[in-house]
């Protein structure tokens, strides 16, 4: 998995030019989003990024919201140390960062006012990891506090658009390209498992096990655990490189 990870890092390596205009857009989109008045009404806000790899998403936020006066914490958790590190690239200020799982139980970081899962991250979530994901954050939101997630419509994309390949072409460099095939359906857990092969010489280089939400699935999750649910399309905000935002605002308190 560290293997086939190295291959599809780039959109957030900060010394990728890819990276570096999806911070922008970023940018673009959270401006957008004070604008709306889509965060919670205090001066000081603490940020989650969750599964946030480089920090780039939370480092945005953070930026943004200084720009606009607030006074801002971010708090990054990822699973690979040497990602988290590199948010002091993207930002600077009380940033902190936490080494672990997002399943697991995020009251040891205190309460937040804003939560994020960017960068198309749910497909690594079946079902029943997802609805566990959410719950957790509810518990750590504040009465009013928010939770953003980008994702993109990949049934209605790949399934009912029947864009769906066995064989995908899924990163190319200068003397390789990275593909992935369809190796199988899991019913119980509702995935379907695919191999990574580094080609020419096919060399297997990991497999992920991917769930392909739509969007009304995830934010019907959502609505079960947070009293407003909605969705914002891609359209609605015009942000070129930032994708469709569930958008779930004021959890329950159980």
């Amino acid at each position: 998995m560290e293997e086939l990870y190295r291959y599809l890092r780039t959109f957030m390596d900060p010394k990728s030019e890819a990276a570096q205009n999806r911070f922008i857009g970023l940018r673009s989109f959270f401006n957008w989003a004070v604008k709306e008045g889509l965060f919670p009404e205090r001066r000081k806000l603490r940020i989650l990024d969750l599964c946030a790899g480089t920090g780039i998403a939370g480092g945005a936020l953070y930026e943004t919201l200084r720009e606009w006066g607030y006074g801002a914490s971010l708090t990054v958790v990822d699973k690979r140390k040497e990602d988290l590190l590199l948010v002091e690239e993207w930002v600077s200020g009380e940033v902190y960062g936490a080494v672990m799982d997002c399943l697991d139980d995020l009251r040891r970081l205190g309460k937040f006012d804003i939560a994020l899962i960017f960068g198309y991250t749910m497909p690594h979530f079946d079902p029943f990891q997802t609805a566990e994901l959410f719950r957790n954050v509810a518990r750590v939101l504040e009465g009013d506090g928010v939770f953003l997630l980008e994702e993109m419509d990949r049934f209605g994309t790949f399934f009912y658009r029947r864009a769906y390949r066995e064989i995908v072409p899924e990163v190319r460099g200068e003397d390789y390209t990275v593909i992935s095939l369809d190796e199988g359906y899991n019913p119980v857990r509702g995935v379907i498992k695919r191999g990574y092969y580094k080609l020419p010489g096919w060399e297997r280089i990991g497999e992920i096990e991917t769930r392909y939400w739509d969007l009304a699935g995830l934010a019907g999750i959502g609505k079960a655990l947070f009293e407003e649910a909605r969705i914002i399309r891609k359209s609605e905000h015009g942000v070129v490189n930032v994708g469709d935002i569930i958008y779930l605002g004021k959890p329950y308190r159980t």
